[in-house]
């Protein structure tokens, strides 16, 4: 199993990638298989990142409320990353210098891959010690736990008149030590912070950009010399110029020292021995510019990587290195959202099914058709008057190509009169009786289905649960050895998928009931990567409170326990106890799945609909579901209330069931 560590910055720590590229080598250089993963690819070493996912275009998404699919984008590079080579460990880049809230952005990319966490600081004060613990704050509790330490950063980095590290072209140009050897930013003088895995010690190397890199911020272009010359400084005045000077100036230069030279204005440079950048912009426009500009290294510049690394590499000893080799690997990760809904778009796309939307001209169903059939999650079929749903399409804003396929009802129902007549004849079906029933799109559909047309169903955008899900259990019926049907929702929490069961469908299962509805739900955790710790929840934690239901979750616990010893089960617990493990500590010592419970299983309907309901909306998150568990082919039933997101994974998971089934 790989292990995905992710380097956090905390505060206003820039430049990580040095860190990054430094314990990739060292690791490596401790026979520790390593690679290297930017999420927007800024770094030489992540060969498979798509280039063009980059922060200007993510924070564009984020602005338009599209940050999950920023976040699949990168589940999908890091994936083919992965994939490229046996790796043990996975060093993920913490995001900087972004338009976007970083700290938010690296939570949800920490989650995705289920990383432990290293922290980077750059000072040993109080100002270090805050700022990291707000950065943590986004973490919630599926990163508590996941903290191997810190870093400090930078280390004796100069700094300017304010405090603020000055990383680029601010080195003193003799030597790589800081010009104040004060590190402490804030009042409080004594070390805060006294324990890291390691120091990485500021170089002006390190950050020094090329003459072309320095021509491309200045949107502007080399003139003559060698693209490839680096500077350290800026410096206004030629003679106190030396061979690491940028000299920016508005006089002509006929020699000079600097290496590097910006002339502004049309003035000239002609020194022979100079890199000349020319610039329209004023003197004081390039100084401000450039007293602006942020530590990179871009994808062409091997030279710098290739220094970075070995020289960073030293800074990390076999503290940082045997603190990785603890990680603990799990066969099992947590299962993020983003890492649930690339999953299921990835796994909906290799089954290519063709899935029924008997709701073909409500609005919403329109746009996720629009949505899936864009993202080859599926084929949407959608049942109606196809001018009116491409009249609904214009007036939603979206295109319905060509892997849209429709059905009009009016044109194909007497087709399948006489197969209807034949599955029901048992219950009194006449030829008036199946038209009639054919009228409705959802027992149409599942005609379709039933005669291998289409794969499977998704309505209840206006329908309820009894109108979307009665014709399949009369005609498509249960699976071999299903002893009910039951509905469960993926509930994408910020932090990680749970599942809960049953919130559709059975109103007061019995005991027996509730262990199936338990099996089955464990089992589609697993079969959509989730593990499988199935709390039996109710007002009361292992005998803590009494009651009818305390005893109905107790007797259910015993059955699932019996039926299937391979699920790790516990009940009756309190909500609390399931999902908290200070609580769980305090309620449930010694349970294998109290604090870190994933699938949820209530006591009744009544419960389990106002549970899922209330975190959903007040979370506002998305929930996928209901999804029917026990049907010989997949039909699932929507909210009414659901949104389009909701819609779409709801098609992408029952085309993922119609190729398990």
């Amino acid at each position: 199993m790989t292990r995905n560590v992710m380097l956090v910055p905390a505060g206003k720590t820039t430049g990580i990638y040095t860190a990054a590229l430094g314990l990739v080598k060292a690791l490596n250089d401790n026979n520790i298989k390593a690679a290297l993963f930017s999420p927007f690819a800024s770094c030489t070493d992540i060969k498979c990142n798509d280039a063009s996912l980059n922060k200007k275009c993510a924070a564009k998404a984020i602005a338009k409320g599209n940050k999950s699919e920023v976040l699949e984008k990168i589940v999908g590079n890091y994936n083919l990353l992965k994939t490229s080579g046996a790796y043990d460990v996975i060093v993920i880049e913490g995001v900087t210098d972004a338009s976007f809230d970083t700290d938010e952005i690296n939570a949800d990319v920490c989650h995705a891959f289920d990383a432990s966490i290293i922290t980077l600081v750059n000072s040993t004060c109080n100002c270090s010690k805050n700022a990291m613990a707000a950065t943590l704050q986004y973490f919630g509790n599926a990163g508590k736990n996941k903290v191997l330490g810190s870093i400090l950063f930078n280390n004796k980095a100069p700094k300017d008149a304010t405090g603020t590290r000055k990383l680029v072209l601010s080195g003193c140009g003799k030597c790589s030590c800081s010009t104040s050897t004060n590190n402490n930013c804030c009042a409080n003088k004594d070390p805060v912070l006294t324990e890291f895995l390691a120091t990485v010690n500021y170089a002006k190397e390190y950050y020094a950009p090329r003459a072309k890199d320095i021509a491309s911020y200045l949107e502007t272009s080399v003139a003559s010399g060698d693209d490839n010359a680096r500077a350290y400084k800026v410096t206004l005045s030629n003679e106190k110029a030396n061979e690491n000077s940028l000299l920016v100036t508005d006089a002509d230069v006929q020699d000079t020292k600097a290496k590097v030279v910006v002339v502004c204005e049309g003035a000239k440079c002609t020194a022979a021995n100079a890199t000349v950048i020319s610039s329209e912009k004023t003197v004081w426009a390039v100084v401000q510019a450039l007293a602006d500009i942020t530590p990179s290294l871009y994808p062409d510049d091997l030279d710098l990587a290739n220094y970075i690394s070995e020289n960073v590499a030293k800074d990390f000893d076999a503290k940082i290195i045997d603190a990785i080799k603890s990680i603990e690997e799990t066969d099992t990760p947590l299962m993020s959202p983003a890492s649930f809904r690339y999953k299921l778009t990835q796994l909906a796309r290799a089954a290519h099914k063709k899935i029924a939307l008997p709701e073909g001209e409500e609005p919403r169903t329109v746009c996720a058709a629009a949505k899936v059939a864009e993202q080859n999650i599926a084929v949407p079929v959608l049942f109606g008057n196809k001018d009116k749903i491409l009249e609904v399409a214009k007036e939603q804003g979206v295109t319905l190509n060509e892997h849209v396929e429709f059905v009009d009802p009016e044109s194909i129902r007497e087709n399948y009169i006489d197969r209807l007549v034949e599955l029901r004849k048992a219950k009194g079906m006449t030829p008036e009786k199946a038209h009639k029933m054919l009228l409705d799109n959802v027992a149409l559909a599942t005609m379709m289905i039933e005669r291998n047309e289409l794969d499977g169903l998704v309505s209840g955008a206006i329908h309820t649960t009894a109108n979307t899900i009665r014709p399949p259990l009369q005609i498509i019926k249960t699976a071999a050895g299903a002893k009910l049907v039951s509905a469960i929702f993926f509930m994408l929490m910020p932090e990680q998928v749970y599942v809960y069961g049953d919130c559709a469908l059975n109103i007061n299962p019995s005991a027996e009931e509730i262990s199936e509805i338990a099996i089955q739900s464990a089992d589609t955790a697993k079969a959509f990567g989730i593990d499988p710790r199935v709390a039996m929840v109710t007002y009361s934690t292992l005998g803590s409170g009494k009651g009818a239901d305390a005893d109905l979750m107790t007797e259910a616990t015993k059955l699932v326990r019996e039926k299937r010893p391979d699920i790790a089960v516990d009940g009756p617990l309190q909500y609390d106890a399931a999902v908290m493990p200070d609580v769980a500590a305090q309620k449930a010592p010694g349970s294998a799945v109290a604090g870190k419970a994933t699938v949820f299983i209530f006591p009744n309907l009544s419960t389990g609909n106002t549970v899922y309901k209330a975190v959903q909306r007040s979370a506002d998150l998305v929930s996928i579901g209901p999804m029917l568990q026990g049907m010989r082919k997949p039909v699932n039933d929507l909210s009414r209330g659901a949104l389009v997101d909701d819609i779409i994974y709801t098609i992408a998971v029952t085309a993922i069931q119609a190729s398990q089934a």
